[in-house]
């Protein structure tokens, strides 16, 4: 692999804006400043504004995939591929609530497939665990999972599912149990927690978020309206300082001076963007999912208004990554994975991409 030069591009780093050349060896990044010489491959990022890949925490397929039914290896694969093209170097699979039989078929199928192939000579988006968006869900808010398969949370039935997986991130409802001993034993095996198609009331949030759990699942949505009597988990998740909401920007989900508000309330720095990306999508108007990808959602909101463009890659990179401990991605550092995207400037669509110090296109 030869050693790369990215030349001519303005990078956005957490700190600043920096017109500057960025330099690769092998698959990490060694420098953002100096010049080339020697036997370097050169990218020209002139027009372009240089950031690190994104990291969607909430993918449950795409136009070609379906992971909630029987996806092969190929639907798989199209799907990494998809979402390298739109500047996703990064993703959790998703799994909602399905007969247990069936959910622990295809996580066994994505952990053997996905988890751990050479992403960079594949193509790929990097599978780096498995979210399961259920099935310890509320039968109140059950959105598009099916109420005949969700199961009462217990650390049992959560020990039967998650054992021996690459489970990484679990969306529950804490209310179905009250000595918080599943978000307890999840935690303990190394699994991050997200309150999520929930019914909980502010006080039962508040215990959920004691006991660790840190994140929020599509925050308004499948969740409690915020009310002025009788606050409920979207309010507790606000006004908590521990907890990081993550929200679907498509303009669907939730309007755009309502993710302005979580923002002005949460702070950049406790925001993430998905894209809750599914095979079915908004088709007719439903919301089953969404139909955007994360580079969409970036520019969402910064055509809203809402954040600058510097803000959004971070709620769509530094804080996913960091939100589920994995500090070799989602900056642009010397030693960091040359996970990178190179964005047009005037159109913010993805021009070109870097996966692990390989040029894709």
């Amino acid at each position: 692999m030869a050693d790369l030069a990215i030349k001519g591009g303005e990078v956005v780093t957490l700190l600043a804006h920096e017109r500057t050349n960025l330099f690769v060896k092998g698959d990490r990044i060694s420098a953002l400043r100096g010049h080339c010489d020697g036997d370097w491959q050169v990218l020209d990022a002139s027009g372009t504004i240089i950031t690190p890949g994104l990291f969607d925490l909430q993918v449950n397929g795409g136009t070609d995939c379906n992971l909630w039914a029987d996806p092969s290896n190929e639907d798989i694969r199209k799907l990494g591929c998809n979402l390298l093209k739109h500047g996703v170097t990064s993703y959790l699979p998703t799994l909602i609530t399905d007969e247990v039989g069936h959910l622990k078929k295809n996580m066994r199928h994505l952990s053997e497939y996905g988890l751990g192939i050479d992403e960079a000579k594949s193509g790929a988006s990097t599978m780096l665990g498995l979210h399961l968006e259920g099935p310890f869900l509320s039968p109140d808010k059950p959105g598009v999972h099916p109420p005949k398969h969700l199961l009462p949370l217990t650390a049992s039935a959560v020990n039967d599912l998650v054992n021996g997986s690459k489970v990484s991130l679990m969306t529950l409802a804490p209310e179905l149990e009250n000595n918080g001993e599943s978000i307890k034993a999840l935690i303990g095996k190394g699994v991050h927690v997200a309150l999520g198609h929930s019914n909980a009331t502010f006080e039962e949030a508040q215990n959920a978020f004691d006991a660790g759990v840190k994140l929020m699942t599509h925050t308004f949505n499948a969740l409690p309206a915020v009310k002025h009597r009788g606050p409920g988990a979207v309010v507790a998740a606000m006004l908590n300082d521990s907890v990081t909401c993550c929200v679907i920007a498509d303009g669907l989900h939730v309007d755009p001076p309502v993710v302005k508000l979580l923002m002005r309330v949460k702070g950049v720095d406790k925001v993430i963007l998905v894209s809750d990306a599914a095979h079915i999508g908004t088709t007719g108007g439903v919301l089953v999912g969404s139909s955007i990808t994360l580079d969409q959602a970036v520019k969402n909101v910064v055509d809203w208004g809402v954040a600058s463009f510097a803000e959004a890659i971070t709620m769509a990179s530094y804080n996913p990554a960091r939100a589920m401990g994995f500090d070799e991605i989602g900056e642009l550092a010397p030693g960091k994975i040359a996970d990178i995207v190179l964005w047009d400037r005037e159109t913010l669509t993805v021009k070109h991409v870097v996966k692990s110090g390989q040029v894709i296109f």
